[in-house]
């Protein structure tokens, strides 16, 4: 069993890093430093191939690991996602996209979209196809006859992303994508705190729990936000606040409620029957947590496919979802204050937890009994659709539709054609009577 992916997730970002520039520097940092130095590493080449792996898996980032997989002629394999089902993939694979209702997963929009978005989505569906800069790598630095590695991902056996169909957005999909969202989170109670964090339990009627992950650092965080979360956070002294924060900057200007830690043991705390919010950056796992635990959030959606992630908890009623130009120790205290009244983002997480909890086959079950299942059969050929080998006119049945509308135009154009020379017809005769009738 291989698992190959590269930490392109790692990639230090701040918070006024645009979308744009953070997709561009991991390309950059894959395409030009990481990948082909792996490619190059003729050590590795050779351990790989000597290892005779049964079974791979492969991260759904892009598609440079598939290379790897058919260079050292491991049988089969299985693409994976840290988060939704990828455009890209979806694409390649078969999988039925329909921008009126499915949005880009980076576009901030859900599947309820107005004239605009879908638009928007509509755009961004149609860039989904993207060049194959990993062909020419593994051509010029391995084998000039390597096959194309798009071709070999469209024949992928398996995909398992890391979604569950009860919170994603509904959408078509096929046979060969395995949802295992919740895969490792543990469904028990939570277990005893250090008495580091009890003692901040114990003197609070409520806990708020707040980490913006390790990609974005909370001390990064512009000035005028920490001002901005602490102003707001004073406003609610019944409540204690638990900060992941690495910095010391803010040590000498705490309000009393607000307590910081390097580390959190999140998932923990926030099981612990007093929590009652968790503001968070929006990521997937962090959206999961709150769904398993019961747990109402605020987010402050930073990049990637945090805005998606924040208006997908939104849209299940469940968070509040602050945007980043928005952001004010008024903004924040609303969110809040919004979550401490009114019950009902509380009841839909709890209702959406227990469903989860609830579901008939768990994520861990699919992900064992899947991988064994895949590496005993290899290939799944009965799984890939035919549409993978269509071209897109094809695919979107565009030839199909030029012809009837082309059809339609001759049929209409011949019947107004003959309802003209009949009308000229008639219109001659009656011209020709009126004017005997007058002579």
């Amino acid at each position: 069993l291989l698992n190959l992916s590269f930490s392109v997730h790692r990639v230090n970002a701040s918070f006024g890093m645009k979308r744009k520039e953070l997709e561009e520097l991991q390309q950059k940092v894959i395409f030009k430093v990481m990948f082909p130095k792996m490619v190059e590493n003729k050590e590795f080449l050779d351990w790989l191939v000597a290892q005779k792996f049964d079974l791979a898996f492969s991260h759904i980032y892009d598609v440079c690991h598939i290379g790897l997989i058919h260079y050292a002629k491991i049988p089969s394999w299985i693409w994976l996602n840290s988060g939704g089902l990828m455009d890209f993939v979806a694409y390649h694979l078969g999988v039925p996209t329909v921008p009126s209702y499915v949005p880009p997963l980076i576009m901030e929009s859900t599947d309820e979209m107005d004239f605009v978005q879908r638009m928007k989505s509509f755009i961004g569906h149609s860039i989904t196809m993207i060049s194959d800069p990993e062909t020419e790598i593994f051509r010029e630095l391995v084998d000039p006859n390597f096959p194309d590695i798009v071709d070999i991902a469209k024949m992928c056996p398996l995909v398992m992303v890391n979604s569950n169909e009860l919170y994603e957005l509904t959408r078509p999909s096929l046979a060969k994508v395995i949802n295992i969202g919740g895969v490792g989170i543990q469904m028990k109670d939570a277990k005893p705190l250090s008495k580091e964090f009890q003692e901040v339990v114990d003197n609070c009627e409520g806990l708020v729990v707040f980490s913006f992950g390790s990609v974005t650092p909370s001390h990064r965080m512009p000035a005028e936000w920490k001002k901005a979360f602490l102003e707001a956070f004073s406003r609610f002294p019944k409540l204690n606040f638990v900060l992941r924060y690495e910095g010391t900057d803010l040590n000498d200007q705490l309000p009393k409620n607000v307590y910081l830690f390097k580390w959190l043991p999140q998932a923990d705390l926030l099981r612990h029957p007093k929590t009652v919010a968790f503001i968070s950056h929006g990521g997937y796992n962090s959206l999961q947590e709150v769904i398993t635990a019961g747990v109402p959030l605020i987010t402050v959606a930073l990049f990637g496919d945090q805005p998606r992630n924040a208006k997908l908890a939104e849209r299940h009623r469940f968070a509040i979802n602050i945007r980043k130009g928005d952001l004010s120790a008024d903004t924040v205290a609303e969110a809040l204050q919004r979550l401490m009244t009114d019950k009902s983002y509380s009841k839909n997480v709890k209702r959406l937890s227990e469903m989860v909890k609830r579901k008939p086959v768990s994520p861990d079950h699919l992900l064992v009994a899947w991988a064994e299942f895949v590496a005993e059969f290899k290939t799944l050929e009965n799984l890939v659709p035919a549409g993978t080998k269509l071209n897109f006119i094809q695919y979107h049945s565009l030839d199909v539709i030029v012809f009837l509308l082309t059809i339609l135009t001759v049929v209409l154009f011949v019947l107004w054609k003959l309802l003209k020379f009949i009308l000229l017809k008639l219109y001659a005769l009656l011209f020709r009577a009126t004017k005997e009738k007058q002579m």
